[in-house]
């Protein structure tokens, strides 16, 4: 098997894995007793937010944990809305931002959205033009899960807060932690998305970071578990599993991500050497090199993913959230012609991938397509 959609999920690490199932049997209390087993657990989801806040780049502000950054995402959004104070966000952003900042605007709040350039990085003229004092919270993707395109998210803060000083940054991190090192208190950002399995850790649990002075209102009732944002019993094991994997994907980083860079330099090498019609998009110079958005010319991305899956390659068309909708909003966006997104595919990487996969794939790109032309 080739794996090459490690932005929609990845493999979990097998120390994370075991760390999991060892906790689960041995560490099974609920964090909410008041015996000390149970207190111990709440201790280590209290150490297990200090670990990730390091990560973070960040003393102070609260971390908290979810079901998934889907969930934080609808928390910030919908825990922060207020109708007398507008909401600007992208049209770049995932659909956990972008479908909640809709359905606010249809219930009546005031929402704009920000335009994209060509590259995939949010238009800054654009949203200067739609920051204004009366907007109370700006959200930005900070690397696109569609192209890889970098967000200058410091620059972005920089840009809102001068025109509303009071007006809160989120920003969305799910691709860029544990790839990218992350500093936010350098960035001036007040609240920000991670998630697990995104970085080879256990599904079902994320994070969200907030700073002290953020007041997010609630958006599960019950028995005021994560500062009483978010209500239900916790995941230790889950949340242990995380944070392992977090300080993993740092550790020996600058060479792991070499060879990502490495990889995915070879496969657009070894694309120019055949006689594919393709493009590329966004620009490689600013796009993380975890991500390759290849649009291959006269052929339908779906098809070619399911012809690919032959051969046991598993890739995508864009983000696993969007896939039951028709069209790449987020292309568009970028003003990609409707033929090129049509033939879009989404290749990303991990440090388990290898050159030869790659021959592998490019191999099997030429025989498909070729056949499909044909």
């Amino acid at each position: 098997m080739i794996y090459l959609d490690n932005s929609a999920t990845t493999q979990t690490r097998v120390e994370v894995a075991k760390l999991v199932a060892e906790y689960s049997i041995n560490n099974y209390f609920n964090p909410s007793s008041v015996y000390v087993p149970a207190i111990n657990v709440k201790l280590d989801i209290d150490n297990a937010r200090k670990r990730i806040m390091a990560l973070l780049g960040v003393t102070s502000g609260k971390v908290i944990f979810t079901g998934s950054a889907t969930e934080a995402n609808n928390l910030v959004l919908n825990g922060l809305a207020r109708k007398n104070k507008k909401i600007v966000i992208s049209n770049g952003e995932h659909p956990s931002v972008f479908e909640v900042a809709k359905n606010l605007q249809n219930l009546g709040y005031m929402v704009e959205f920000v335009a994209l350039n060509p590259d995939g990085t949010i238009n800054l003229d654009d949203l200067a033009s739609k920051v204004d004092e009366n907007t109370g919270l700006v959200s930005v993707i900070h690397i696109s899960n569609e192209t890889g395109a970098v967000n200058d998210i410091a620059k972005i803060s920089y840009i809102v807060k001068s025109r509303a000083p009071d007006c809160l940054v989120h920003c969305d991190g799910v691709q860029a932690f544990g790839k990218l090192k992350i500093n936010l208190l350098n960035a001036d950002v007040d609240l920000y998305t991670i998630s697990s399995h995104k970085i080879h850790g256990p599904k079902g649990v994320a994070g969200l970071y907030f700073r002290d002075s953020v007041n997010l209102k609630p958006h599960i009732l019950g028995g005021g578990q994560e500062g009483g944002l978010r209500s239900g019993t916790e995941n230790p094991a889950g949340i242990l599993g995380f944070t392992l994997a977090c300080e993993l994907m740092y550790e020996h980083f600058e060479e792991k991500r070499a060879h990502i860079r490495e990889l995915k330099q070879y496969f657009i090498a070894s694309l120019q050497k055949t006689s594919l019609q393709y493009i590329i998009n966004g620009n490689p110079e600013n796009c993380l090199e975890n991500v390759l958005s290849v649009s291959f010319l006269g052929v339908r991305g779906e098809v070619l993913l399911h012809c690919l899956e032959k051969y046991e390659i598993y890739v995508s068309t864009g983000s696993a959230c969007s896939s039951k909708h028709v069209g790449n909003r987020v292309l568009s966006s970028m003003g990609l012609a409707p033929k090129q997104m049509e033939g879009n595919i989404r290749f990303s990487f991990s440090e388990f991938n290898t050159k030869n996969e790659i021959d592998i794939v490019v191999k099997a790109l030429q025989k498909e397509i070729r056949d499909l032309l044909s």
